[in-house]
């Protein structure tokens, strides 16, 4: 008798086990997922370009090599740009900032910023992940690179989320 009760309750948790098991897994898979504000390749800017979100276009055209962003809705920022630089007349190019602010627009209004981080000079290159107070959803995300000294005044690279994005 003691036997079949202590098997009876063994299966018992075990399938309890099983249930609870199940029922957290697609919780889990949804908290790890997680969904993009925004996940785009950086464009540079040309002096001729329109204004985003009432902030200007660099000075000077920009090239760059690659670069991407990408925001998720937890607020965590991926940054990587390659070869953000200045062309030269003789055909060589060079970066003149040392340091870029990464910009999140929500509604053409600045929601979060990455603060300062290095970009090489004269290469122009960048690599980093910040956590911002990003809000859950954000319409028409785009994110503006600039110089740190002129965030808000200047952008040098834009990214706009596409329709895929929130």
């Amino acid at each position: 008798m003691y036997r079949t009760m202590y098997q009876n309750a063994r299966r018992a948790a075990v399938g309890a086990c099983s249930v609870l098991a199940l029922s957290l897994a697609p919780t889990a898979a949804f908290a790890d997922g997680g969904h993009d504000l925004i996940d785009a390749d950086l464009t540079p800017s040309n002096v001729n370009d329109p204004s985003i979100n009432g902030v200007a276009p660099g000075g000077v055209p920009w090239i760059i090599d690659r670069g991407e962003v990408r925001v998720r809705d937890d607020g965590r920022m991926d940054v990587r740009v390659e070869g953000l630089q200045v062309p030269a007349a003789d055909g060589s190019a060079s970066n003149p900032v040392a340091s870029i602010n990464a910009v999140l627009y929500c509604g053409g209004m600045p929601v979060a910023d990455s603060g300062p981080h290095p970009l090489s000079v004269p290469g122009g290159d960048a690599r980093f992940r910040v956590q911002l107070a990003a809000p859950e959803h954000c319409d028409m995300a785009t994110v503006l690179i600039s110089p740190t000294a002129l965030v808000g005044v200047r952008f040098i690279a834009s990214a706009v989320a596409d329709e895929d994005d929130d």
